[in-house]
Order: structure tokens, then sequence, then C-alpha cells
């Protein structure tokens, strides 16, 4: 098998995919890629996570501002509280100090009637009609209308001062159980919105212990990173010095495993059209051209490439997922590893792409000389593999 094989070795170069690939999006991704991909993925992360977390910290400041505000509320209705408190006592004072005073007054009258009446006088009447003569009982009379008279003044002002302050005790008493219930609101506000703030708060360092897993993302995602360009510096050198044989391409009219696979094949899509008539291949002849024009890579070459892989694209590969080369296959899964295409003509031209770039030219990493022979090195582990494709691609005119 050919890429397949190599693929089994180590797979084809990872680099080569992240370029090709682009374009693509219906084909797969390569197992090994550059970890570049990861960095700008663990960066957009890290950026969502921030920004979520500044929304946290904008949602825990409102939060802690309602919690606040609430806070500041209920320890105005508790001074509210006290205030009428310590007016309910007033009045509760005032009011015992004028039933005190009522009580003094009325005694005082009592007495005053006592040192009016005649000694051994039961009653105002008696106390009249005992006078000496007429002035005197009208003198008698006159005194007790004026302590009466007086009496009830004095009585009636304390009344309505008594009633006065009873009014306000009354009113301060409903105002301090409306009050209360407007306490018991705000406490329960209180705590309501202390709970809220809770579940603010633990979310916000929620936000932040992502944004922080986040960032160790992107610092192990660079670290891979440093790792791989290392990796494929070291790679890329070693290569370069212990590359090995080049095989240059050797002239001539046949095909062989020698020739030059970026030189012309002098083919048409004409030809290649006739020659591939009533198989699966059949009509293909344009697109092994166009990946010749565009790659300058053989159209001989590709078709027999194709031919040998496929079988003249009857293969199960090739029938379900347009891979007429076998690509990305591998000896353990080779039909589950093995790369979708569009069409033919889209793998054609992929395929044409890869060869042409690491294979067949001198800066390719896999570059042994533009010739079957050079590609046999690192494209496929069987030694027939150069041999078998030349064969092929003097088969057909």
């Amino acid at each position: 098998m050919a890429i397949g094989v190599h693929a089994a070795r180590g797979r084809l170069a990872a680099v080569v995919l992240t370029t090709v690939l682009v374009g693509l999006s219906a084909l797969p991704a390569a197992a090994d890629t550059d970890p570049s991909g990861q960095v700008a993925q663990a960066k957009q992360q890290l950026q969502a996570a921030r920004q979520n977390a500044t929304q946290q910290d904008s949602a825990l400041a409102t939060a802690q501002n309602d919690l606040a505000a609430a806070q500041a509320r209920l320890a105005g209705i508790q001074r509210q509280v006290s205030a009428i408190d310590a007016e309910i006592a007033t009045d509760e004072a005032t009011v015992r100090t004028l039933d005190a005073q009522t009580a003094a007054d009325k005694q005082q009258l009592a007495d005053m009637l006592r040192a009016s009446y005649v000694r051994g006088m039961d009653s105002p009447l008696l106390y009249i009609v005992s006078a000496a003569d007429l002035n005197s009982a009208l003198q008698r009379q006159g005194e007790l209308a004026h302590i009466a008279d007086q009496s009830k003044q004095l009585m009636k002002r304390i009344g309505d001062a008594r009633d006065k302050v009873q009014r306000a005790h009354d009113d301060a008493v409903a105002r301090r159980a409306q009050l209360a219930v407007v306490q018991q609101q705000a406490a329960t506000t209180a705590i309501l919105v202390g709970v809220e703030e809770e579940k603010v708060q633990a979310a916000d360092y929620a936000a932040w212990n992502t944004v922080s897993q986040a960032q160790q993302q992107v610092n192990a995602a660079v670290a891979a990173k440093k790792k791989f360009d290392a990796e494929q510096a070291a790679l890329a050198a070693a290569k370069a010095k212990g590359r090995g044989v080049i095989y240059p391409p050797v002239p001539g009219v046949d095909f062989t495993v020698d020739t030059d696979l970026t030189r012309p094949s002098g083919e048409t899509a004409a030809r290649l059209n006739a020659f591939l008539q009533g198989t699966a291949l059949q009509g293909l002849g344009d697109a092994f051209m166009a990946a010749e024009t565009n790659y300058h890579v053989s159209a001989r070459y590709l078709l027999a490439h194709a031919i040998e892989e496929s079988a003249f694209g009857t293969s199960k590969i090739a029938q379900d997922k347009h891979n007429l080369y076998g690509y990305g296959a591998d000896d353990a899964h080779p039909y589950q590893d093995a790369y979708s295409f569009p069409s033919f003509a889209a793998c054609i031209d992929f395929v044409a792409h890869v060869v042409a770039e690491n294979y067949l030219s001198p800066d390719g990493q896999f570059y042994h000389g533009p010739t079957l022979r050079g590609m046999n090195v690192d494209y496929a582990s069987d030694p027939n593999w150069a041999s078998n494709i030349a064969a092929i691609g003097r088969s057909f005119p």
C-alpha cells in the first residue's frame, strides 16, 4: 500500500495538512496537527471567560448595592420604630401624670367644699339655709357656685388635656403597628437580597476560577506550541542533515522510476478520457491534466497511482469516500481512517498538491529527488512501490 503504509510508519507530515486543508472543510482534521489552533481556541475561551467574569463582577456590585440599600432601609425603619416607642412612652407618662393631677384636683375640690360648709352641715343646701340672714345665705350660695364653676373648668381642662394626649398615644400605637409590619417586610427583604448577593458572589467566584483555568489552558497550549515548533525545527534540521541520497531524474522516453515527475507528461485530457472510458474513472482526464498544470505533477503518474490504489476506482474506499489514493488509511483501520473527499476530482487535486509540495519540491521535507524512486524513500514502506507505479504508468498510452 502507498500512503496507507506510510501512515503506519508515521503518517503524512502534519505541517502539510494545516496548509493544504484550507478550504476543504468537508475533510476530517489530521491527527497530529499544529497546536496553533489550540492556542487560538484557548485564548478565545479565556477572553470569553474574562468577559463573563466582568459581567459577574458587575452583577455582584449591583447585588451588593441592593443589599446595602435594603439594610439601610431596615435601619431607617428601626430608627422610626425607636422614635415612636419613645413617643408612646412619653404619652403614657403624660396620661399617668394627668390622671394623678385629676385625682389631686378632685381632692382639693372636696377640701374646698368642706372648708366652705358651716360646721355640722352635711350638704350645701343646709350650709346656705343655716345662714344668719339673707345676705349671708346669698353670699354662701355665691361661694358654692364659684367653687363649682372653678371645679368644672379645672376638670374640663384636665379632661381635654388627657383626651388630647390619649389621642396622640392611640395614633402613635396605630402607627407603631403599621410600622411593625413594614419592619418585618423590610427585614425579610434584606434577608432575601442577602441570599441573592451570596449566590451572585458564588457565581462571580466561579467565573474567575474559570478565568484561572482558561489561563492555565492558554499557558499549556502556548507551551505545547513552543514544544511543537521546537520539535518541527529539530525534525527539519535532522531531515536536512540526514536526508540521505537524492535520486536525480534520468531522461528517457519510457516512464520509469527515475522519470522526472515535475515535467509535463505529454498526455492530453482527451487521450486519458479515451483510455478511461467504461471505468469508474471515466471522464477524469480533465482533472488529471488540471492537477498537472496547477502543481507540475505528471498526470501519467497521478493516474497510475490512482489505478494502483483504487483498482480503477472500484475499491470500497474509492466508492464510499471518493478516495482514489487510500489517503489517510493505515494498516490498523484503513477504511475508518481513510479521508473522505467530495469528489474524485477533489481527491486528485488534493493529493497532487501534497505530493508536489512535500515529495517533488527541493524544499519539501520528504524530498529525495523528483522521481518515483525518490518518493519511495518516505512515501511507502514497500520497496517495490515505485516500480509498481512505473509499470502501470507504462501500460497505458
